[in-house]
C-alpha cells in the first residue's frame, strides 16, 4: 500500500528526516489497492485524517522519539492489510492508542459522568472529522468495600463512528452504546443488550465537560 500523505507521510517526515510533503492520500491518482479501497471509503478517509491531527498532537506534548517509532510500527501493519475490514480496524487500533496520548487528550474534548451506584464514567471524544467521532469512553467502578480493599473494576470501549443529527453509536458484539449530544457540554449515555463489562460497571448516564 502506498501511503505518501497525511498520517504516514508526517510519521516519514519525523523518522528519517526527509523533504517529504504531508499533504494526504492523493485519491485523483491512488498509487495502490490499499489507496483505492481507502479513497472509495469515506470512513476510512475520515480515519485517516483522525489519525494525522491526533498524530500532530502527540508528537508535540509525548515522547518525541517513542511517538514516530511506534507510528512506523503502525504504518507497517497498515500496509500489510489487503482488504477495507483490515485497515479499518488498525486505524481504529492506532486511534485508540493516540488518544491515550497526552497530546490525543490535549485535542479531544473531556466529559465527566458521577453515578450514585459507584461509577465515574469518562468520555473523551474527537471530532466531527469528515462526520465521524473518535470516541474513548470508559468507567471506573468502587464497590461497597472500597477502594482500599480492591473492591474495583473498570471496562470501556473505543470506536470511530458516524455522528448523524447528534447521536452516535459503539457496537460490541450483542451491546449498544448510544451517544446522545444535549449541547456543546453535556452527551447522554445509553446503553442496551447484553454488554460483558467488569462486574458493576455501566456507562450508561450524563456526562458533562468539567
Amino acid at each position: 500500500m502506498k501511503i505518501t500523505r497525511s498520517a504516514s507521510a508526517v510519521a516519514i517526515i519525523g523518522l528519517f528526516a526527509m523533504n517529504v510533503e504531508a499533504a494526504g492520500i492523493d485519491c485523483a491518482k491512488p498509487g495502490s489497492t490499499g489507496d483505492h479501497m481507502i479513497c472509495r471509503d469515506k470512513s476510512l478517509l475520515a480515519r485517516d485524517a483522525i489519525v494525522s491531527d491526533l498524530y500532530a498532537a502527540a508528537l508535540k506534548h509525548d515522547d518525541a522519539g517513542k511517538i514516530p517509532e511506534q507510528q512506523r510500527h503502525w504504518i507497517t501493519t497498515l500496509q500489510s492489510c489487503s482488504d477495507a475490514e483490515c485497515i479499518r480496524q488498525a486505524y481504529d487500533d492506532r486511534i485508540a492508542s493516540l488518544l491515550r496520548t497526552k497530546g490525543g487528550q490535549s485535542a479531544s474534548m473531556d466529559f465527566q459522568s458521577n453515578s450514585t451506584d459507584g461509577n465515574k464514567g469518562h468520555l473523551a471524544i474527537f471530532g466531527p472529522v469528515g462526520g465521524f467521532l473518535a470516541v474513548s469512553l470508559a468507567s471506573t467502578f468502587v464497590g461497597p468495600g472500597g477502594a482500599d480493599a480492591g473492591d474495583v473494576n473498570a471496562d470501556g470501549i473505543d470506536g470511530v463512528v458516524p455522528l448523524t443529527r447528534e447521536h452516535a453509536e459503539l457496537t460490541r458484539d450483542a451491546c449498544k452504546i448510544g451517544l446522545d449530544r444535549l449541547n456543546a457540554r453535556t452527551w447522554r449515555v445509553s446503553q442496551a443488550g447484553v454488554c460483558d463489562f467488569a462486574d458493576g460497571v455501566t456507562l450508561k448516564g450524563t456526562y458533562r465537560k468539567e
